[in-house]
């Protein structure tokens, strides 16, 4: 049967006893001389040495020895114990007499009891150090056995909330983990406004699954359009995973209204904003790999993928394969085709706040303007810009 708590304090404070009586002794024969016996008796109550031998009383009673090194703490101990000891002495004293009236001892308070009885033995050099210090390691064992436990049942409450909250997106992606998918969902200010509750956003999952998305969609291009040139898959690739389409996939699954966001930039508008959405979808899909592995996330995206890249392909058909390339690199072609100097990308205009900033972006070649073009990056704006000028380009025949 396993021992209990009081009875751990109980052979601790025993092993107490043993270690403090030849250290007593010694120190108070080195002041006292023969006479140190007499000293010490004189702290006992009466009635005790009636019926028992002084020495024995300080054998045997760790009360009796604490009081002699409490009441001649000046005089002997002072010497070579400091004030730490002395507090020792003092809180000792109290353990012992909660367990002589058989109160209860939690398990912390167990550990702490003995991990005072440890150090004052070791402040006495006592060999008995050793067992106080491994009775301790098996409290600290049952003490971390109660956090785990305590830790499983937080969680476990906390994953239950989560899944109550998320069902319905966790029917379209069933995280085994919610929380997970909650971490996935967690702006950054959110996290300013609520530092308490919520330890990291999702900035790190964001840039995780931008990977990952990147990854699968040239895994997807390569598999299913075997005869397009590395241009055009390239030029599709951006397609599938620009912020636009993130932002339509994210609006799909009705993410906005799941994400969390701090007061401020909902008034913004963030449930809405296209830049939130695509960083807060890319942020689910690594958390999504994270929990399920990369089979369980290709099966996920090549679902969204397969229409919107037919779409694309479709709408092209009809377009010469050129334009397939990317829209900076061609405009680029035609200027140096032609003549002239390199294209500069001038941005003219920035609206809206830090986390939903609009770029509008003119294309120039010399101090000629040739497009112009909006995002919500500067790079998605020099594109846009970029695909304004071959359209006009092509109009005008001149490609």
């Amino acid at each position: 049967m396993a021992i209990s708590n009081h009875e751990q304090v109980g052979k601790a404070l025993t092993s107490l006893c043993k270690g403090l009586y030849p250290y007593i002794e010694q120190e108070m024969q080195a002041i006292h001389r023969e006479r140190w016996l007499i000293v010490a008796t004189s702290y006992l109550a009466k009635e005790q040495t009636l019926k028992r031998n002084s020495a024995d009383i300080l054998r045997e009673d760790v009360s009796a020895l604490l009081t002699v090194m409490s009441k001649q703490w000046e005089e002997v101990f002072k010497k070579k114990l400091g004030r730490a000891e002395r507090a020792l002495v003092n809180e000792l004293s109290e353990v012992r007499n909660k367990w002589a009236h058989k109160n209860t001892f939690s398990t912390d308070d167990t550990y702490r009891a003995l991990d005072s009885i440890s150090r004052l033995l070791k402040a006495v050099s006592a060999l008995e150090t050793i067992d106080v210090e491994k009775q301790k390691q098996e409290i600290l064992r049952i003490l971390s056995q109660e956090e785990f436990r305590q830790q499983n049942r937080r969680i476990s409450s906390e994953e239950s909330r989560i899944r109550e909250r998320l069902a319905e997106l966790l029917k379209r992606i069933p995280f085994q983990d919610a929380s997970l998918l909650n971490h996935a969902l967690t702006h950054r200010s959110y996290l300013y406004e609520n530092p308490k509750e919520v330890r990291d956003d999702n900035e790190r999952l964001e840039f995780f699954g931008d990977a990952v998305l990147g990854f699968l969609s040239s895994e997807f291009l390569y598999s299913s359009y075997p005869e397009m040139n590395e241009a055009q898959l390239t030029r599709l690739r951006s397609e599938l995973v620009d912020e636009k389409q993130l932002a339509k996939f994210a609006n799909d699954l009705d993410i906005g209204k799941w994400m969390r966001l701090g007061k401020g930039t909902i008034a913004d508008g963030g449930r809405s904003n296209s830049l939130l959405l695509s960083n807060t979808f890319e942020a689910i899909i690594g958390a999504y790999f994270l929990d399920s592995g990369m089979e369980a996330v290709r099966n996920f995206v090549e679902e969204l993928f397969i229409s919107v890249a037919e779409d694309f392909v479709s709408y092209q058909s009809d377009v010469d394969s050129s334009i397939l390339v990317d829209s900076k690199n061609l405009f680029q072609q035609w200027a140096l085709t032609n003549g002239t100097t390199l294209p500069k990308y001038v941005t003219i205009k920035e609206v809206g706040p830090d986390n939903a900033k609009e770029f509008t972006v003119e294309v120039r070649v010399g101090e000629r303007k040739y497009g112009e073009g909006k995002g919500r990056r500067k790079k998605d704006a020099e594109k846009s810009a970029a695909e304004d000028a071959l359209v006009k380009l092509k109009k005008r025949g001149m490609m």
